[in-house]
């Protein structure tokens, strides 16, 4: 093996450490968190739920997202059953099985200990009208069955990932989440430009209304 063969051996193997360290650090560190008390009261629909989880895909999003602290986000809609979080994201629940779907999910579920290191809720200025036309098109998706998209591809929207999902969504209600950010993504099986969880968190009329 060459020095350049080397090398590059050599750096795999420590990204490989690092990041089983970090996992098991966070699996260690699991048992200790407790589930989130969410003030359910000041959280309303349209509001915008973005969370840290402890998996390799969350320190991958992590990594590739230099300017952020959120490997996730979905939008909170008002459903039949009260209050829910959208939100596109791989890895199905047993009872769907071997599809990566958007779903909609309880605040609680979202924020569950095993989903989420950190989390913040962060509300955009919208009318009535606005959220209303939001809840009814983002729980649409998950009727839809709308399919995670894993190439993260912007210009399709057949398929979405979790910030795609909350860009097409807002848009339909003219709201322009990103303000035109995204990220340049530049690994070996993806060189395209994405809108990371950063490039919406820094809209600047977004305000904190919860964060753990």
């Amino acid at each position: 093996m060459n020095n350049s063969n080397l090398n590059v051996s050599l750096f795999l193997k420590s990204i490989f450490v690092i990041v089983g360290c970090m996992m098991l650090s966070q699996c260690s560190s699991r048992e200790e968190r407790k589930a989130v008390v969410i003030p359910k009261h000041v959280i309303g629909e349209g509001d915008i739920a973005f969370r840290r989880g402890e998996g390799l895909t969350s320190e991958l999003v992590i990594h590739a997202d230099a300017q952020g602290t959120y490997s996730h986000v979905g939008v909170v809609v008002q459903s039949d059953s009260g209050l829910v979080v959208v939100h596109a994201v791989p890895g199905a629940h047993p009872s769907q099985a071997g599809t990566d779907i958007v779903r909609a999910e309880r605040l609680e579920d979202f924020f569950a200990p095993d989903n989420a290191i950190c989390g913040e809720i962060l509300r955009y200025p919208l009318d009535s009208v606005q959220k209303r036309t939001l809840s009814r098109l983002a729980l649409m998706k998950v009727e839809q069955g709308v399919e995670f998209d894993h190439e993260y591809d912007s210009a399709d929207t057949v398929k979405l990932y979790c910030t795609e999902l909350l860009q097409l969504t807002f848009s339909n209600i003219g709201v322009n989440l990103s303000e035109g950010r995204a990220t340049k993504i530049n690994l070996p099986s993806l060189h395209r430009e994405v809108i990371m969880p950063s490039d919406i968190y820094m809209n600047r009329k977004l305000i904190t209304i919860f964060e753990f």
